[in-house]
């Protein structure tokens, strides 16, 4: 019980260590693709540092984990320039039900009466969050951050592989994204200011430290779909701090579906915990 507790406490702190990348992001008046790009330059060496090796690990389950970060990391960012923190990240976090899906429909695994009903949950807060952000200048960054949601489901479900190591994967890809810093020269967002570099050695620093709490959850045994529906704190963690330090407040939908999903997680945090045999 203790173990299963404290894995899942690790994905708690992965989350709330990404929880600053919607902040920071608004920081830095990069293009989307240098941004994504600097930081996952810093993830890649620290990671690799904690690898031990820079060598990557050439198995299709590392190699799909790291495509499921790559293509987050940039579909995030990329949100973030089109619609607010609050939706960004918590449409992104329509990734429970892909991750529900592919079990019961791969996997023919049947999903618990609570999974299920902590997913239905989840579901309406973020189509109240969805609505908040109708406009049409928004609308793009809706859908780039449902894109994310189904890279992100990769993510998760990699982690289960046995040909794959959440850490070696979130290493590789972020060894991958860092290519986009190419394009760092043609950006005329990039000056020699230094707070947006700084703001991005953070998100590249809080990306690391987010995936090494993660990767030791996964290790500890989390199913995919626990690992799912308890990281949805990351979505009420996110525009918090943009409301806090950067005074951008989030609409009434979206206030009412972050509550939602905070209201389900903890609820399902609480009650899986006793269910489910000690590892």
């Amino acid at each position: 019980m203790q173990t299963k507790r404290s894995s899942i406490g690790c994905i708690l702190l992965a989350c709330v260590c990404w929880s600053f990348s919607g902040l920071l992001t608004r920081l830095i008046p990069w293009n989307a693709l240098t941004i994504a790009g600097f930081r996952a330059l810093v993830a890649a060496v620290f990671l690799g540092a904690a690898r031990k090796n820079y060598r990557p690990a050439n198995t299709f389950g590392n190699w799909l984990g790291a495509f499921g970060v790559m293509a987050t990391s940039v579909l995030f960012i990329l949100a973030n320039k089109f619609t607010s923190a609050a939706n960004a990240i918590v449409l992104q976090y329509a990734m429970p039900v892909v991750v529900i899906l592919f079990e019961a429909v791969v996997r023919k695994k049947r999903p618990s009466r609570l999974d299920a009903l902590s997913v239905l949950v989840v579901l309406c807060g973020v189509v109240l969050c969805f609505c908040e952000g109708m406009s049409a200048e928004g609308m793009l960054g809706n859908a780039l951050a449902l894109g994310a949601a189904f890279t992100y489901a990769i993510v998760y479900l990699a982690a289960r592989r046995r040909d794959c190591d959440a850490l070696s994967y979130a290493y590789q890809g972020n060894l991958i994204t860092a290519v986009l810093t190419l394009y760092m020269p043609f950006d005329p967002g990039v000056s020699v200011a230094a707070t947006p570099f700084l703001a991005a050695l953070g998100m590249g620093v809080a990306l690391t430290l987010g995936y090494l709490f993660f990767s030791l959850g996964m290790r500890r045994g989390v199913p995919p779909v626990t690992a799912a529906i308890v990281s949805n704190i990351e979505p009420i963690l996110n525009p918090t701090w943009c409301f806090l330090f950067l005074g951008e407040t989030p609409g009434a939908l979206s206030v009412a579906g972050a509550i939602v999903v905070l209201a389900a997680v903890t609820a399902y945090t609480i009650l899986s915990a006793p269910r489910r045999p000690s590892a």
